[in-house]
């Protein structure tokens, strides 16, 4: 019954914000298919990542939001046998929850952060499987959700675009990748575990 419910949440989330981020996800979908057909037509060095993620909130974001749940895709390329550049792109939706702040409490609807960060990541040696760690910088564009104050009224957030960075580290197992990152972005930092993969090249 908690899974069938967990899931139904879930779902719900991403139902309800797609129609929300449209125009955001439109723009994102062209600059991966861009990427993609640079990547084809040209060598080796390039490479995609991608995968699903799972978002634990901290600090302030905790207090109003639960596990979030998304996807992510990352061009890459190789400058060399350990250091890649890339752009990370994804979609993360936060389930909402209940809050108490100043003495005033309510609850928080579901919301949604795409993140498009220019990446580095260290490879620390050449073998099938390798540790690494590397350094997320970009912007990060968040819905504003409706929130619900005890008692009666309600109030729309803003959508919001905030620059922030995101430390990570995990290792390379094959084309596998397991990796964590901390996302610090003014009142919305967030954990991140990433299971993605590679396509197209990179080994």
């Amino acid at each position: 019954m908690f899974v069938v419910f967990t899931l139904n949440k879930y779902c719900g989330i991403f139902g309800h914000k797609f129609h929300k981020l449209t125009t955001i996800m439109k723009k994102v979908l062209l600059c991966i298919s861009a990427v993609i057909l640079f990547a084809t037509a040209t060598n080796a060095q390039f490479h995609i990542e991608l995968g699903p993620n799972f978002n634990l909130p901290q600090g302030d974001f905790a207090d109003s939001y639960d596990l979030g749940i998304g996807f992510y895709i990352e061009p890459k390329y190789a400058m060399n046998e350990n250091v890649d550049l890339g752009l990370y792109i994804g979609s993360n939706g936060f389930a909402g929850g209940d809050f108490t702040s100043g003495g005033v409490s309510g609850s928080a609807a579901a919301t949604a952060i795409v993140p498009v960060l220019a990446t580095g990541t260290y490879r620390f040696s050449t073998n099938n499987v390798t540790p690494y760690a590397g350094l997320g910088l970009g912007m990060y564009f968040a819905k504003g959700a409706e929130v619900t104050v005890a008692g009666g009224g309600t109030v729309e957030g803003e959508s919001e675009s905030k620059f922030g960075f995101a430390p990570r580290a995990g290792v390379y197992l094959g084309r596998m990748n397991l990796g964590a990152a901390y996302n610090i972005v003014s009142d919305a930092n967030y954990i991140q575990i990433n299971l993605g993969v590679r396509i197209l090249s990179r080994d």
